[in-house]
Protein backbone atom coordinates (compact mmCIF):
# COMPACT_ATOMS: atom_id res chain seq x y z
CA UNK A 1 0.00 0.00 0.00
CA UNK A 2 1.27 3.45 -0.95
CA UNK A 3 -0.62 6.71 -0.55
CA UNK A 4 -0.20 10.46 -0.38
CA UNK A 5 -2.63 10.88 2.52
CA UNK A 6 -1.25 10.36 6.06
CA UNK A 7 -3.01 7.77 8.19
CA UNK A 8 -3.90 10.44 10.76
CA UNK A 9 -5.92 12.24 8.08
CA UNK A 10 -7.44 9.16 6.48
CA UNK A 11 -8.53 7.31 9.62
CA UNK A 12 -11.46 9.56 10.62
CA UNK A 13 -13.01 9.31 7.16
CA UNK A 14 -12.59 5.56 6.96
CA UNK A 15 -13.36 4.45 10.51
CA UNK A 16 -15.65 7.09 12.03
CA UNK A 17 -19.24 6.97 10.82
CA UNK A 18 -19.92 10.70 11.21
CA UNK A 19 -16.82 11.83 9.30
CA UNK A 20 -17.38 9.25 6.59
CA UNK A 21 -21.02 10.31 6.26
CA UNK A 22 -19.94 13.92 5.71
CA UNK A 23 -17.49 12.82 3.02
CA UNK A 24 -20.15 10.71 1.32
CA UNK A 25 -22.57 13.65 1.48
CA UNK A 26 -19.95 15.94 -0.08
CA UNK A 27 -19.46 13.45 -2.89
CA UNK A 28 -23.20 13.27 -3.47
CA UNK A 29 -23.30 17.06 -3.81
CA UNK A 30 -20.46 16.87 -6.35
CA UNK A 31 -22.40 14.24 -8.30
CA UNK A 32 -25.53 16.40 -8.39
CA UNK A 33 -23.66 19.56 -9.37
CA UNK A 34 -21.79 17.61 -12.04
CA UNK A 35 -24.99 16.19 -13.48
CA UNK A 36 -26.44 19.70 -13.61
CA UNK A 37 -23.33 20.84 -15.53
CA UNK A 38 -23.64 17.98 -18.00
CA UNK A 39 -27.44 18.10 -18.29
CA UNK A 40 -27.61 20.09 -21.56
CA UNK A 41 -25.15 17.68 -23.13
CA UNK A 42 -27.04 14.65 -21.80
CA UNK A 43 -30.29 15.96 -23.26
CA UNK A 44 -28.62 16.26 -26.66
CA UNK A 45 -28.00 12.51 -26.56
CA UNK A 46 -31.20 10.89 -25.39
CA UNK A 47 -29.68 7.42 -25.67
CA UNK A 48 -29.13 6.75 -21.97
CA UNK A 49 -26.53 4.10 -22.79
CA UNK A 50 -24.20 6.95 -23.81
CA UNK A 51 -24.64 8.87 -20.58
CA UNK A 52 -22.05 6.97 -18.50
CA UNK A 53 -19.31 7.95 -20.97
CA UNK A 54 -20.49 11.57 -21.13
CA UNK A 55 -20.68 12.70 -17.48
CA UNK A 56 -17.20 11.54 -16.49
CA UNK A 57 -16.47 13.57 -13.34
CA UNK A 58 -19.81 13.08 -11.55
CA UNK A 59 -19.68 9.36 -12.32
CA UNK A 60 -16.15 9.22 -10.90
CA UNK A 61 -17.41 10.84 -7.70
CA UNK A 62 -20.27 8.33 -7.65
CA UNK A 63 -17.83 5.39 -7.89
CA UNK A 64 -15.95 6.70 -4.85
CA UNK A 65 -19.22 7.23 -3.00
CA UNK A 66 -20.22 3.60 -3.62
CA UNK A 67 -16.76 2.49 -2.52
CA UNK A 68 -17.02 4.44 0.75
CA UNK A 69 -20.54 3.12 1.35
CA UNK A 70 -19.17 -0.42 1.46
CA UNK A 71 -17.39 0.55 4.68
CA UNK A 72 -20.66 1.41 6.40
CA UNK A 73 -23.14 -0.82 8.18
CA UNK A 74 -22.58 -4.40 9.25
CA UNK A 75 -19.14 -5.86 8.69
CA UNK A 76 -15.76 -4.23 8.57
CA UNK A 77 -13.28 -3.05 5.99
CA UNK A 78 -11.76 -6.53 5.84
CA UNK A 79 -15.13 -8.10 5.00
CA UNK A 80 -15.13 -6.41 1.60
CA UNK A 81 -11.49 -6.57 0.56
CA UNK A 82 -11.59 -9.97 -1.08
CA UNK A 83 -14.90 -9.67 -2.91
CA UNK A 84 -14.33 -9.63 -6.65
CA UNK A 85 -17.13 -7.12 -7.16
CA UNK A 86 -15.69 -4.74 -4.60
CA UNK A 87 -12.15 -5.15 -5.91
CA UNK A 88 -13.41 -4.02 -9.31
CA UNK A 89 -15.50 -1.22 -7.79
CA UNK A 90 -12.59 0.11 -5.78
CA UNK A 91 -10.20 -0.10 -8.72
CA UNK A 92 -12.55 1.78 -11.04
CA UNK A 93 -13.26 4.32 -8.29
CA UNK A 94 -9.54 4.96 -7.80
CA UNK A 95 -8.63 5.36 -11.47
CA UNK A 96 -11.73 7.38 -12.36
CA UNK A 97 -11.58 9.96 -9.59
CA UNK A 98 -7.82 10.38 -10.05
CA UNK A 99 -8.00 10.70 -13.84
CA UNK A 100 -10.91 13.10 -14.05
CA UNK A 101 -9.74 15.15 -11.10
CA UNK A 102 -6.35 15.68 -12.75
CA UNK A 103 -7.94 16.03 -16.21
CA UNK A 104 -10.04 18.97 -15.05
CA UNK A 105 -7.09 20.64 -13.32
CA UNK A 106 -5.09 20.35 -16.55
CA UNK A 107 -7.95 21.50 -18.77
CA UNK A 108 -8.80 24.57 -16.71
CA UNK A 109 -5.19 25.72 -16.84
CA UNK A 110 -4.47 24.67 -20.42
CA UNK A 111 -7.42 26.84 -21.46
CA UNK A 112 -6.74 29.36 -18.72
CA UNK A 113 -7.72 32.44 -20.71
CA UNK A 114 -11.14 30.92 -21.46
CA UNK A 115 -11.96 30.01 -17.85
CA UNK A 116 -10.20 32.49 -15.57
CA UNK A 117 -12.48 35.44 -16.49
CA UNK A 118 -15.02 33.64 -14.28
CA UNK A 119 -12.84 33.34 -11.15
CA UNK A 120 -15.52 31.90 -8.83
CA UNK A 121 -16.22 29.04 -11.20
CA UNK A 122 -12.52 28.64 -12.02
CA UNK A 123 -11.25 28.40 -8.44
CA UNK A 124 -14.30 26.44 -7.31
CA UNK A 125 -13.72 23.82 -9.99
CA UNK A 126 -10.00 23.73 -9.23
CA UNK A 127 -10.65 23.09 -5.55
CA UNK A 128 -13.33 20.43 -6.05
CA UNK A 129 -11.35 18.48 -8.62
CA UNK A 130 -8.11 18.71 -6.65
CA UNK A 131 -9.95 17.19 -3.68
CA UNK A 132 -11.40 14.53 -5.99
CA UNK A 133 -7.96 13.56 -7.19
CA UNK A 134 -6.63 13.42 -3.63
CA UNK A 135 -9.62 11.38 -2.50
CA UNK A 136 -8.35 8.47 -4.59
CA UNK A 137 -5.52 8.12 -2.10
CA UNK A 138 -7.93 7.21 0.70
CA UNK A 139 -8.66 3.93 -1.06
CA UNK A 140 -5.27 2.23 -0.57
CA UNK A 141 -6.06 2.00 3.15
CA UNK A 142 -8.81 -0.54 2.49
CA UNK A 143 -8.88 -1.45 -1.20
CA UNK A 144 -7.10 -4.14 -3.13
CA UNK A 145 -6.82 -4.67 -6.85
CA UNK A 146 -5.96 -7.44 -9.29
CA UNK A 147 -4.45 -7.44 -12.76
CA UNK A 148 -7.88 -8.41 -14.05
CA UNK A 149 -9.51 -5.41 -12.36
CA UNK A 150 -6.77 -3.09 -13.61
CA UNK A 151 -7.31 -4.38 -17.14
CA UNK A 152 -11.06 -3.80 -16.95
CA UNK A 153 -10.48 -0.31 -15.52
CA UNK A 154 -8.08 0.56 -18.35
CA UNK A 155 -10.56 -0.64 -20.98
CA UNK A 156 -13.30 1.41 -19.29
CA UNK A 157 -11.21 4.58 -19.38
CA UNK A 158 -10.01 4.07 -22.95
CA UNK A 159 -13.52 3.38 -24.22
CA UNK A 160 -14.52 6.69 -22.68
CA UNK A 161 -11.60 8.40 -24.44
CA UNK A 162 -12.53 6.92 -27.82
CA UNK A 163 -16.17 7.91 -27.42
CA UNK A 164 -15.22 11.40 -26.22
CA UNK A 165 -12.78 12.30 -28.97
CA UNK A 166 -13.72 9.86 -31.72
CA UNK A 167 -17.41 10.78 -31.59
CA UNK A 168 -17.19 14.28 -30.16
CA UNK A 169 -18.82 13.51 -26.81
CA UNK A 170 -16.16 15.15 -24.65
CA UNK A 171 -17.45 17.71 -22.12
CA UNK A 172 -18.60 21.03 -23.50
CA UNK A 173 -15.63 23.39 -23.38
CA UNK A 174 -15.32 27.12 -23.91
CA UNK A 175 -12.89 26.64 -26.78
CA UNK A 176 -13.09 25.22 -30.29
CA UNK A 177 -9.56 23.84 -30.69
CA UNK A 178 -8.65 20.94 -28.40
CA UNK A 179 -4.90 21.12 -28.91
CA UNK A 180 -3.10 18.39 -26.98
CA UNK A 181 -6.13 17.52 -24.85
CA UNK A 182 -6.99 14.20 -26.54
CA UNK A 183 -3.42 12.96 -26.12
CA UNK A 184 -3.24 14.11 -22.52
CA UNK A 185 -6.56 12.40 -21.79
CA UNK A 186 -5.29 9.06 -23.13
CA UNK A 187 -2.05 9.48 -21.19
CA UNK A 188 -4.03 10.07 -18.00
CA UNK A 189 -5.94 6.83 -18.57
CA UNK A 190 -2.70 4.83 -18.58
CA UNK A 191 -1.14 6.92 -15.79
CA UNK A 192 -4.18 6.49 -13.51
CA UNK A 193 -4.17 2.72 -13.95
CA UNK A 194 -0.40 2.61 -13.37
CA UNK A 195 -0.88 4.65 -10.19
CA UNK A 196 -3.59 2.26 -9.02
CA UNK A 197 -1.23 -0.67 -9.60
CA UNK A 198 1.48 1.15 -7.63
CA UNK A 199 -0.69 2.31 -4.73
CA UNK A 200 -3.20 -0.49 -4.19
CA UNK A 201 -2.22 -3.86 -2.80
CA UNK A 202 -2.31 -6.25 -5.75
CA UNK A 203 -3.44 -9.83 -5.30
Amino acid sequence: MRTLIPESVATPYLEEDASRALLILANCVVVLVGIDFYLPQLLEHRNVFLWPVIFDSPLAAAWVTFSLLTLSGAGSIAAYRNSRVHVLLNTIAFVSVLKYGVWTLFTLNYFFTAYYPDPVSYFGSLFVHAVMALEAFLLPYYAKTTMWALGVALVWLLVGDVVDYGFGLYPHLRVEQLGVLPGVTAFLSFASVATAWYCLDTE
